[in-house]
C-alpha cells in the first residue's frame, strides 16, 4: 500500500485504518464515504503540478476489448474521493461494474472500467454514453 501524499509506504496505523473501513464496507456495514472523503480533504492537492500544467479528463467508450462488457476508460488528474464519485456515477447511471483497473501516477489516474447495463447488454448508444459522460465530468468537476 503506497502512501499517496509521499509515495512511500503508508505506516501499520494507516494501512490498519484503512482496512478496518474496507472490512465494514464489504460486509454491509455503514460507511459514510462522503464524510470520511470531507474529513481527509487538505488545502493542497496530493499532487503539485507545475504552473500551468493540467492534465485533461477524457472519457473513451471501447466496445471493441470486452465480448461482453463496454470498457470506459478515464484519464484524468487525481483527486481524493476520485474513485468513490466514479463508482457513485456509474452506480446511479444503473450500471455493474464487473472490474476496474485504476492506475495512478504523478497526479494522473488512468482507470478503466468494464460495465454493462443492468440486463447485461453493452452501452452501445452514443446518446446513453454522452449522458453517462456528462454525468461522470459534472461528478469530476466537484471535486476540484
Amino acid at each position: 500500500m503506497t502512501d499517496a501524499s509521499a509515495g512511500g509506504t503508508v505506516n501499520r496505523e494507516a494501512r490498519e485504518k484503512f482496512e478496518h473501513i474496507l472490512r465494514k464496507a464489504l460486509v454491509g456495514e455503514g460507511v459514510d464515504f462522503r464524510a470520511l472523503i470531507a474529513r481527509q480533504k487538505s488545502a493542497r492537492p496530493l499532487y503539485q503540478s507545475l504552473t500551468g500544467e493540467r492534465i485533461p479528463t477524457r472519457i473513451f467508450f471501447d466496445n471493441e476489448t470486452s465480448e461482453n462488457q463496454t470498457v470506459i476508460d478515464l484519464e484524468t488528474e487525481d483527486h481524493l474521493g476520485l474513485l468513490y464519485a466514479v463508482s457513485q456515477v456509474l452506480a446511479d447511471v444503473g450500471l455493474d461494474i464487473s472490474l476496474a483497473k485504476i492506475s495512478t501516477e504523478k497526479g494522473a489516474a488512468v482507470d478503466s472500467f468494464y460495465v454493462s447495463e443492468r440486463d447485461g447488454q453493452k452501452i452501445l448508444s452514443p446518446e446513453r454514453q454522452k449522458a453517462i459522460a456528462d454525468k461522470l465530468l459534472a461528478a469530476l468537476k466537484a471535486l476540484g
